[in-house]
């Protein structure tokens, strides 16, 4: 969902008007949002999945992990504010993006850990600032507590795998038997999901948006085998915290719809044992890294940089 610039409006037109299909405009567009923000696009041969990733910038590494449903490009604007002085990878993690989806291989918190790791060590890192959004969250926390030598810092955007004390509308859906609003079962529900995981929804062009709500509408069964595998592990994080070396940020959109910000007391009662800076984003959603790049990636360079 990181797609929106407003700078890009422009662009989008004259692309259009040369003719392109509305397919031809949208990579055009992501292609150059990705070079103002100074990354390229690579891929690796990873447990059988062929993975890709963007990265640019020099310096210390920073990796980046999405949420359920999304992709790389999550982290375009966010890592506009970092490439100038930090080494940015950010996966499209297997069965998301444009990575393989293989129907017989297991999408879990642990294999996902797993490949991350294989895909550091193929690129020779050792260790990294790891941080994600959500289900991204989720597994950049297991694998600070699964491999606490290789990581310098941690950040958990809304992350995902606590038993937060209050439930969010969207898990108390699922728990009663309803909807699941995270997959898009019908692209005529796309606006529903944009209203749902940002606090103020961005202006989309509407061939931009008919093309996004296409392509979720498009990846919707195998987001539900996904998202089915990981519902039934439920492998709560609140027993990992403890294994955790690495300080934490903890950032957090008071609107968030889909994980309540209730996670954030248990996340630092689990983190007790280490340096903690929870932040709080008033008028944000679940996405704060797409909804407010700027605020967010400044509040994350000065945690990593040893700032307050």
């Amino acid at each position: 969902m990181s797609r929106f610039l407003a700078i890009l409006l422009l662009s989008l037109s004259l692309f259009e008007l040369a003719g392109c299909s509305t397919e031809q405009t949208v990579h055009a567009a992501i292609g150059f949002e990705r070079t103002l923000s100074g990354l390229d696009r690579n891929h690796a041969e990873i447990d059988g999945h062929t993975v890709y990733y963007l990265e640019g910038g020099s310096g210390e590494t920073v990796v980046m992990l999405h949420g359920f449903g999304g992709d790389a490009d999550n982290w375009t604007r966010f890592s506009r504010h970092l490439t100038d002085d930090y080494h940015v990878i950010a996966p499209d993690l297997p069965g998301f993006g444009e990575s393989s989806r293989l129907p017989a291989a297991s999408y879990g918190v642990r294999q996902q850990v797993e490949r991350v790791r294989l895909l550091l060590d193929q690129k020779g890192i050792d260790k990294v600032h790891i941080g994600g959004n959500s289900m991204g969250g989720y597994i950049a926390a297991w694998f600070a507590a699964t491999y606490p030598e290789r990581v310098k810092s941690l950040a958990l955007f809304d992350a995902a795998g606590i038993n937060s004390p209050t439930l969010s509308p969207v898990l108390k859906q699922i728990l009663d038997g309803g909807s699941n609003r995270l997959i898009i079962d019908d692209p005529a529900r796309f606006d529903d999901f944009l209203q749902l995981i940002f606090a103020d929804p961005p202006y989309i062009p509407g061939f931009f948006k008919d093309y996004l709500a296409q392509k979720a509408y498009g990846n919707s069964a195998f987001n539900r085998k996904i998202f089915d595998e990981l519902w039934s592990q439920r492998l709560p994080l609140e027993g990992e915290l403890p294994k955790i070396k690495a300080r934490t940020l903890i950032v957090w959109g008071d609107q968030d719809r889909v994980i309540d910000i209730s996670s954030v007391p248990v996340l630092q009662q689990g983190l007790k044992q280490v340096e903690t800076r929870a932040v709080i984003l008033p008028g944000v959603g679940h996405v704060p890294m797409v909804e407010r790049p700027a605020e967010t990636a400044k509040a994350y360079r000065t945690f990593i940089a040893g700032g307050a």
